[in-house]
């Protein structure tokens, strides 16, 4: 089996006229879905490095290197659920086989370096760099999101299972816990694993797509 480096690689060097990189891509974007229910195999060694790389080469706004990661794994995972769900609320919980993933990592990011960057002689001028009130759109944050779904469906080429889900109120616990510097705030966390061959799927699934046509703007004035 390639390495995801390896996989990558072999994309790139695909001859532009041939659609096996449109359809490996399409493939992976349409093929991805969220796993709720992992097995307790852990992942070779190295592969959640090589998936932190991949997203190195998300887009960032100035080519900030204002983004973090945080890998758990191993009693590592388990601090984090008894950080941010005690063992009374694990019982009842409806997705234990979510808590059976071998690795976690967290996504974070720094508003401070977006504003240093905008500082800089080739981006002063946009008046970004004053302060986080003058990024209509704050793009620490979009950017964090690219960097995520960067790993999701690098992970997917791995055939390994992924879940994005929020940290919300226990930032500052986990802060605390993992020595993660103030000025980083956490975009989210994605599970990674092997997932079972059955997975029980949520409610949301039951709500259908809009078509594209459905989700385009359209100028009513010409």
């Amino acid at each position: 089996m390639l390495s995801l480096g390896q996989w990558l690689r072999s994309l790139k060097n695909l001859d532009p006229k041939s659609d096996l990189k449109h359809k490996a891509v399409l493939g992976l974007l349409k093929g991805r879905r969220m796993t709720r229910d992992f097995k307790e195999s852990p992942l070779e060694l190295g592969t959640a490095e090589e998936l932190v790389d991949v997203a190195r080469y998300a887009p960032r706004a100035g080519n900030t290197d204002g983004i973090r990661y945080l890998i758990l794994e191993n009693t590592e995972v388990s601090d984090y659920w008894a950080i941010t769900m005690p063992d009374d609320t694990q019982h009842d919980f409806p997705w234990p086989g979510l808590l059976k993933a071998p690795t976690l990592i967290l996504i974070w990011v720094n508003s401070t370096e977006y504003l240093d960057r905008y500082s800089e002689a080739d981006k002063s001028r946009s008046g970004l760099g004053d302060s986080e009130s003058s990024w209509s759109t704050p793009y620490w944050w979009v950017d964090g999101g690219m960097a995520a779904m960067a790993i999701l469906i690098a992970a997917e080429s791995q055939n390994l299972g992924t879940l994005f889900f929020g940290v919300f109120e226990h930032e500052n616990m986990i802060k605390s816990r993992f020595d993660i510097p103030d000025e980083f705030n956490v975009v989210g966390a994605i599970a990674v694993g092997h997932g079972t061959a059955e997975q029980r799927k949520s409610k949301s699934t039951l709500r259908k797509r809009l078509e594209a046509k459905d989700l385009i703007f359209k100028n009513n004035k010409n």
